[in-house]
């Protein structure tokens, strides 16, 4: 058997040696859930064997509760989105409260997870949504990407700006309401996977990233 090691580890340095990952990209989607929609996203999300991170609003998981389970049930991330996707920064510091711990407590509800990550709508926030969203224990994730894949007019400009704009470090803004940004996504997937690229959530974009997310920090992109 000794003699044999010799080629066991001539044969091992033969063959092709696993390349470490070109970078990681966290793919994230607001305003969910929807139904079918959401759906084919964690279906082709399942295939590629990518875990992503959804921010929520209170009034779609009402509708969606059991399309919210199976994001769960994927192994992806969740945020939150608001109560009905208000502008924060035109809130005063009570309704900010109220909201969040509205939002925090629903999603207790519906899956005993609790959430410390928050994404303002249209990324607008003040001092009162910091210094609230500390109090909360949670982090605001903005992003660094955005396709704009929420307008009509741009929907065949989505894939191509994907491809063209995203790196490692990224954290990339989509809506999982659109099937023409689902596919977007999963194009991206492909394409950036092929390159070496690998996806992850937020959270673990953070870690791989050597950063510890503080409440009430707001974060666009991990380098």
């Amino acid at each position: 058997m000794r003699r044999l090691m010799p080629v066991f580890l001539a044969l091992s340095l033969l063959l092709p040696q696993p390349q470490p990952p070109k970078g990681f990209i966290a793919l994230t989607f607001d305003d969910g859930p929807s139904g079918k929609i959401t759906r084919r996203l964690l279906q082709g999300l399942e295939e590629r064997q990518v875990q992503a991170t959804f921010f929520l609003c209170c009034y779609r998981m009402e509708q969606y509760p059991q399309v919210l389970t199976e994001i769960v049930e994927g192994g992806h991330e969740i945020g939150l989105h608001s109560c009905a996707h208000r502008y924060m920064n035109r809130m005063t510091a009570e309704e900010i409260r109220a909201d969040l711990e509205s939002c925090t407590e629903m999603l207790e509800e519906y899956t005993g997870l609790t959430a410390n990550l928050f994404r303002p709508p249209g990324g607008l926030y003040n001092d009162a949504l910091l210094e609230e969203a500390k109090e909360a224990g949670l982090a605001l994730i903005l992003w660094s990407v955005d396709p704009n894949d929420w307008d009509p007019n741009n929907q065949g400009h989505v894939a191509p700006y994907l491809k063209s704009h995203t790196g490692a470090g990224d954290i990339v803004l989509l809506h999982d309401l659109y099937l023409n940004s689902v596919n977007a996504a999963l194009q991206l997937i492909d394409c950036l996977q092929a390159q070496g690229y690998r996806f992850c959530t937020v959270s673990q974009l953070a870690e791989q990233s050597g950063v510890t997310l503080e409440p009430g920090q707001v974060y666009r992109k991990f380098e």
